[in-house]
């Protein structure tokens, strides 16, 4: 099983070196009592503070391109470029008005005229994409919530945790500007997913396990967004991807 929000990048996240990392970390719904964690004898305050992230930072829109650049992130410093740097404040304002909506408990259809024009112009068109989604999505959990995978040792803030059509999901909103409509399109979110789904599962402080994912796809012409629903079985096999990440990143180090 498993858990993690925008699992950030791998130069952030520290695993020791010569540790197993077992598919069964993802969830400890299992009827055993948690096992002693392979990090413990380890020094905690070399790593604290370099257990930032474990993926990428949060991208408006992921594609080969963007990817390369977490790439960057991962292995040296990345120089944004402008478009980059806009796309970067579009998502922040999208995922805040994302924020808004949940903690305020109505959809945006549910608001006035007057309501839907508090949100910036840049995200309009996203709004709108997606409400189509908010409609289906009940029983908010946490919005914007950080999750920390002790054993595994990396921790990501996941966008948001509710019911989609019933079904309890991390969901992670994204933005693009082009169809996005089949799952292989949307690159390396569903492992995000898995791996804030996995950090979530072994928190303390969440007391509820989560074991399906959904990735939105938000567009910015207001065209309907793509949800694509990650079910438990598919959500296991991103988290064995997950693993693969974690595993080249020790050996990297």
């Amino acid at each position: 099983m498993f858990s993690f929000k925008r699992v950030v990048s791998l130069g952030g996240i520290i695993v020791p070196p010569r540790t197993s990392l077992s598919v069964n970390n993802f969830s400890v719904c299992q009827c055993l009592p948690k096992r002693h964690s392979p990090y413990s004898s380890m020094d905690s305050e070399r790593y604290s503070s370099l257990v930032k992230s474990v993926m990428s930072s949060r991208v408006s829109s992921q594609t080969p391109e963007t990817l390369n650049a977490e790439d960057g992130h991962i292995y040296g410093p990345v120089v944004k470029a402008p478009t980059q740097n806009q796309d970067h404040q579009q998502g922040k304002l999208f995922h805040s008005a994302v924020e808004d909506i949940l903690t305020s408990g109505a959809s945006r259809e549910d608001k006035t005229p007057s309501e839907r024009d508090e949100y910036p112009p840049e995200v309009q068109g996203y709004l709108q994409s997606i409400s189509h989604v908010l409609a289906d999505v009940s029983a908010v959990r946490a919005v914007e919530s950080t999750v920390q995978h002790s054993t595994l040792n990396y921790l990501g803030i996941a966008d948001c945790v509710a019911r989609y059509r019933g079904v309890l999901c991390v969901i992670d909103w994204k933005t693009s500007e082009k169809p996005k409509p089949f799952l292989g399109n949307t690159y390396d979110n569903p492992i995000q997913v898995a791996a804030y789904a996995g950090a979530l599962n072994n928190d303390s402080n969440y007391k509820y396990q989560v074991e399906n994912g959904l990735v939105v796809v938000a567009y910015k012409d207001g065209s309907r967004a793509h949800a694509h629903q990650l079910n438990s079985e598919l959500m296991l096999e991103f988290w064995k991807s997950w693993l693969v990440r974690l595993e080249d990143f020790a050996e990297q180090k």
